[in-house]
């Protein structure tokens, strides 16, 4: 097995350190053999702030970010303030009846069983268009809905030129700045 497959040996929580930084996730199985190790930031505070200072770091040539809602979002609010930029993005999960020529992308996140839209309202695009944008999430797994955020910024005509996240969970990317490595968890054994 890999390092980002690792054996399940019946434990409840795995934990996670990035850097200095230390917290118990609980396993979720997700089929009969494999579990994940289950990353809410939603809260947070503490660890979003702890990661956001490492991230903007990254990002200090991005002259705009920009998001999904909603686990995005503290951590890019975050880093915005560090990097003093006065707005962000974020691409919303619908589109909504006071959009303006909204930009709208389908993909499909690996929590959902159909394609679903991320949006941005069009009277968001001079905020975008001929900006280096750095593209951030909480965590990536396959990447559809980072690479769904790439689509809308071009769409939007900025560059993008950089990705991060706090998390990848499973297959790494190497074009996507993260801090820590959520591994799957898989029964092997009877």
């Amino acid at each position: 097995m890999s390092s980002t497959v690792l054996e399940y040996d019946g434990r409840a929580f795995y934990e996670l350190v990035v850097k200095e930084f230390r917290r118990q996730l609980p396993l979720i199985q997700v089929s009969p053999d494999t579990w994940i190790a289950y990353f809410d930031s939603l809260g947070d505070r503490e660890f979003i702030a702890y990661c956001a200072k490492i991230l903007a770091d990254q990002l200090r040539d991005c002259e705009i970010l920009v998001t999904s809602e909603s686990k995005g979002i503290p951590l890019v609010h975050e880093i915005a303030s560090i990097l003093g930029h006065p707005r962000y993005i974020v691409c919303r999960k619908e589109r909504k009846a006071f959009m303006k020529d909204p930009i709208v992308v389908s993909y499909r996140p690996i929590t959902s069983a159909k394609d679903l839209e991320l949006v941005i309202d069009g009277r968001y695009v001079p905020y975008i268009r001929g900006k280096k944008v750095g593209i951030v999430d909480d965590i990536v797994s396959t990447k559809n809905t980072m690479e769904a955020m790439e689509k809308i910024v071009n769409l939007a005509g900025g560059i993008v030129t950089k990705k991060a996240t706090v998390l990848v969970e499973g297959e790494h990317h190497k074009d996507v700045i993260y801090l820590g490595v959520l591994p799957i968890f898989k029964k092997t054994r009877q």
